[in-house]
């Protein structure tokens, strides 16, 4: 069954011989979410942050586990009715094996049920896997952000999906009909 994220309740995400479980962050979860980030990032989030965005009403984060064992995590915002994913990671020893794709799955399938437009991001213009993996996800760049990450040097490029609710999505539809 497709995870769906509720408050406090662990639900379980299954993709073909990729059972990983979602529950929302706990202050508990930090050590193993912080050690994932300081090899993920060369600007690590602090444990400051990852507490911010726990009280934030607005904010989203999620762990995945996979045989009880942190495996990667999202934090992103609902905003009117839009999601802005502001971090994703998984674990560098299970990278490449799907769960980056079942944790962008889950994020979908949060905001298809919460009936959100538009799932916004950044992404470094060099990280070439992260970029892939959002494009196999039907995002698309619409923006550019000089400097953006500005410790590694590089330019954030900015991608939207849309998916299909609301008035823009409906626009975008009768303009593809009437071509």
């Amino acid at each position: 069954r497709t995870a769906l994220f509720q408050m406090g309740r662990m639900d379980t995400y299954m993709q073909p011989d990729l059972p990983l479980e979602s529950a929302q962050m706990q202050p508990s979860d930090l050590e193993d979410v912080l050690a994932i980030e300081k090899t993920s990032f060369a600007t690590p989030w602090s444990r400051d942050m990852f507490y911010e965005e726990m009280k934030n009403r607005n904010a989203r984060a999620v762990v995945f586990r996979l045989e009880g064992k942190i495996i990667g995590y999202i934090c992103f915002w609902v905003v009117l009715d839009e999601a802005h994913v502001l971090n994703i990671a998984v674990h560098p020893e299970q990278r490449g094996r799907g769960y980056g794709k079942a944790i962008m799955a889950y994020l979908e399938s949060v905001c298809r049920k919460e009936r959100l437009n538009r799932l916004l991001l950044e992404v470094g213009r060099r990280n070439a896997p992260a970029r892939s993996l959002y494009k196999k996800f039907g995002f698309s760049s619409i923006g550019f952000r000089k400097h953006y990450y500005a410790v590694i040097k590089d330019d954030a490029l900015v991608m939207e999906k849309w998916l299909g609710f609301g008035e823009e999505a409906n626009r975008d539809s009768e303009r593809s009909e009437t071509k």
